[in-house]
């Protein structure tokens, strides 16, 4: 593995928020053990703080929607002025891999995880209002048996897709790989739909512009939904679900500023 990769790695491992209050913990016990006690009691109040922060929804919920709310959900509908013609050969629908845990057991699309079952359904839902466009599924292998891209195109088909209108990228293992390998295949020739999750969508974005080509944006996957926090006053209290949204979110700006120093 290059350097800067693994140097990526190290630091996505640890700047995220479980990792970093086990190191602040960390720290505290070793100021303790040194015998510098003020800053022991500083670093330990820390970690209550950072572990309410990350655990509770105030800080969460609203970093999640600064990056959910960006790209706003397609409506095609008579209100939009967008018009659905009856052969629309020259759209391309580029739904970004996700990921899937191989199960002999079950169907294709139920080995997809939840992501890439909420982003499938969402190309489906474009192809269906933009009749003979072509659906783009993209994804490497990893340690599975099959690349991403091939299984998440057998669902479709398992899901009424001809398949026709499907095609599959099999090269890309990340986000910019996928702008790659895409520009590099078809170009600027066509209008791209680009699908993945709701909270993705502005560093996906960043590097499809970076490669030259210019996608509507189709989030899927919203995590954050109106009213989330209404119903019960249990929601605000500490729960893992904030947590992997915070989780996310560091992902996320990382990649965004990876992806302005010109990296993965």
């Amino acid at each position: 593995m290059p350097f800067l990769s693994l140097l990526r790695e190290l630091i996505k491992s640890i700047l995220t928020p479980l990792p970093l209050l086990w190191l602040l913990l960390i720290a505290a016990c070793l100021f303790q053990w040194r015998g510098k006690k003020k800053m022991a009691r500083f670093l330990l109040g820390f970690s209550l703080l950072w572990f309410f922060l990350i655990s509770t929804p105030f800080l969460p919920y609203r970093l999640m929607i600064s990056l959910e709310n960006r790209y706003p959900p397609i409506q095609i509908s008579g209100k939009t002025g967008e018009r659905i013609t009856s052969k629309d050969t020259m759209v391309h629908i580029l739904v970004l891999g996700s990921g899937y845990q191989t199960d002999d057991r079950l169907s294709y699309s139920a080995q997809l995880n939840s992501a890439g079952l909420a982003r499938l359904a969402e190309g489906i839902r474009l192809h269906r209002l933009h009749p003979g466009s072509k659906l783009i599924f993209s994804g490497y292998k990893g340690n599975q048996p099959l690349p991403q891209a091939v299984v998440i195109s057998i669902a479709a088909r398992e899901l009424g897709v001809d398949s026709l209108f499907t095609a599959t990228i099999t090269e890309p293992w990340n986000t910019k790989s996928e702008a790659a390998e895409y520009f590099k295949r078809f170009g600027t020739s066509y209008k791209i739909y680009l699908v993945t999750d709701a909270s993705h969508m502005p560093r996906a974005v960043r590097h499809f512009r970076n490669a030259g080509l210019n996608p509507i944006p189709s989030p899927a996957n919203f995590n954050i939904r109106k009213n989330s926090l209404s119903g019960s006053y249990l929601k605000y209290f500490p729960s893992s679900d904030n947590i992997r949204f915070m989780e996310i979110v560091f992902q996320e700006y990382l990649g965004m500023l990876w992806a302005k120093m010109g990296g993965n």
